[in-house]
């Protein structure tokens, strides 16, 4: 049975990507030709984010089992809505049955290189758009963004997920604190993230602790080393050291980070065990690096020593690579609003064609950042008699790459799906570790072996072979051609006259 020429997708996920896009309708109803029984190759790539570790594999697991549209949805698709009976016939209890391929859960990549790519018949490959994107979009924008964190800070100090009240929904926050984790962050806030993935739970005490502590301006307890009236946020610093004997976080700047170190410092002084229970100290607001230097040597001075300075307050990664110069002492940083709701850019995953039938084809476009790459795909990594990686080629997968220092070359796309069944994938542990060995093995191979090299992702060569290029080049001239004899029939603006490649 033909299936329509592309449909679009809902960005609805229990319609999953077999519901089709209402502004395809008219395309939909001009093709009606056995395109479907093609066989069609799209590649998966992000064009937005430096780079990321890619992640989302077990989504898209999820989403390509549970691909079977329901009753209702078939019937609505029946309805002569947009014209799409035929693709409701089609689809009526099938499963996708293609091949698959992907790099390594965890894999560091870079913009417009292909992390997957999917063959299969084309009326059913086409349809699973939207399953790609959903999969990999967030995992890889969070997992990112941690990893420019961790960068930003080193490899010693502490990044906490506080991202929680930011998130929308319980479940989008624990997705977020599970890519943070991989990407490079140490713990979170989120306790349901916490139970379900055995990923260790942070906090500090709140503003609003020592709010509640009020009645003690009125009615003051007496500090017996003075036989002064206790501040009431000093009353409220005991209390909370007491609850938690094993060890706790004071959060200093409720009234007056100065002010709250001070009291801070009365309540931890006032017997051992309560000096026992206070391990650091969080400051939220203000100059952090000033003030957290400051609160460092106050507490020093009074005998506190070795206690974690942790700062928060919507800091994102060029606010947190300051403070680190300014006040290296900082133990580690709470990251919420920057870490999941106000991101600098999403990774902007797409799903693009790139063969039929054995043809390469591509969307030649008019910007050269829109143009897609024909043929079957492969990423190829160097690597240098050290390990660390020397460079990316995107290439074609039936050519040997040669890579300037590479000992070795890595082919990263590996089969991942195929006959319904799909590779083994890592544990989160697994996936954080991995992630984080090869941050290390992406060095700056510009300074002599003498000086100390650091992770240099920014400057790390990607390539397109010279196959490749060739290929999109000459493709795309070729599309461009036109000897159909169209000016004989249309007129063209005078302000448009060069606007139209001209056949050659």
């Amino acid at each position: 049975m033909p299936v329509l020429l592309q449909m679009g997708t809902l960005n609805i996920d229990r319609y999953h990507a077999a519901m089709g896009d209402a502004s395809y309708k008219d395309v939909a109803r001009l093709h009606e030709r056995p395109l479907s029984e093609a066989e069609a190759t799209f590649y998966v790539t992000q064009r937005k984010l430096p780079f990321a570790p890619c992640l989302g594999h077990e989504r898209l697991v999820r989403l390509l089992v549970d691909s079977q549209i329901d009753r209702p949805r078939l019937r609505f698709l029946e309805q002569d809505r947009g014209g799409l009976q035929r693709f409701a016939k089609a689809i009526e209890d099938i499963q996708f049955i293609g091949r698959i391929r992907a790099v390594r859960p965890g894999t560091i990549v870079f913009a417009q290189q292909p992390f997957a790519d999917i063959t299969g018949a084309f009326g059913l490959t086409q349809a699973q758009e939207i399953k790609f994107e959903h999969a990999f979009d967030l995992p890889m924008t969070t997992a990112s963004t941690a990893m420019q964190f961790r960068i930003a800070v080193g490899e010693k100090r502490w990044l906490s997920d506080f991202s929680l009240r930011r998130n929308g929904d319980i479940e989008r926050a624990v997705d977020i604190a599970v890519y943070a984790f991989i990407g490079g962050f140490n713990d979170t806030s989120n306790m349901e993230a916490a139970h379900r993935l055995d990923i260790p739970a942070v906090g500090t005490e709140a503003h609003y602790w020592q709010q509640s502590y009020i009645e003690y301006m009125y009615e003051p307890e007496i500090e017996p080393r003075t036989g002064k009236p206790k501040h009431f946020e000093q009353v409220a610093f005991e209390r909370w050291l007491d609850a938690n004997p094993n060890g706790t976080t004071l959060l200093v700047d409720t009234i007056d980070a100065y002010m709250g170190a001070v009291h801070a410092a009365m309540a931890a002084t006032s017997t051992p065990a309560r000096r026992r229970a206070f391990k650091g100290f969080r400051v939220d607001s203000g100059d952090l690096a000033e003030l957290g230097q400051w609160c460092m040597r106050f507490f020093a001075a009074n005998g506190l020593h070795g206690l974690r300075a942790n700062l928060t307050g919507d800091l994102d990664v060029e606010r947190v690579r300051q403070i680190v110069a300014e006040f290296p002492e900082v133990a580690g940083f709470g990251i919420g609003t920057k870490l999941s709701s106000e991101v600098r850019s999403v990774a902007g995953v797409i799903f693009k064609q790139s063969m039929i039938d054995e043809r390469p084809t591509l969307k030649a476009s008019n910007s050269l950042e829109k143009t897609t790459l024909p043929g079957r795909l492969q990423l190829f990594r160097g690597i240098d008699a050290k390990g660390n990686f020397v460079g990316d080629v995107t290439g074609l997968d039936d050519e040997e790459v040669e890579i300037p220092c590479a000992v070795r070359v890595e082919r990263l796309l590996v089969p991942f799906w195929e006959n319904g069944q799909h590779a083994a994938i890592p544990s989160i542990e697994k996936q954080k570790a991995y992630v984080e060995d090869q941050r290390r093995r992406f060095v700056d191979n510009t300074h002599s072996v003498a000086i100390e090299r650091s992770v240099d992702l920014d400057n790390y060569p990607v390539l397109l072979s010279d196959r490749l290029r060739k290929l999109r080049d000459d493709l795309t001239a070729q599309m461009r051609a036109d000897n159909s004899g169209w000016q004989e029939v249309l007129t063209m603006p005078e302000q448009a006259t060069n606007k139209v490649p001209q056949a050659k």
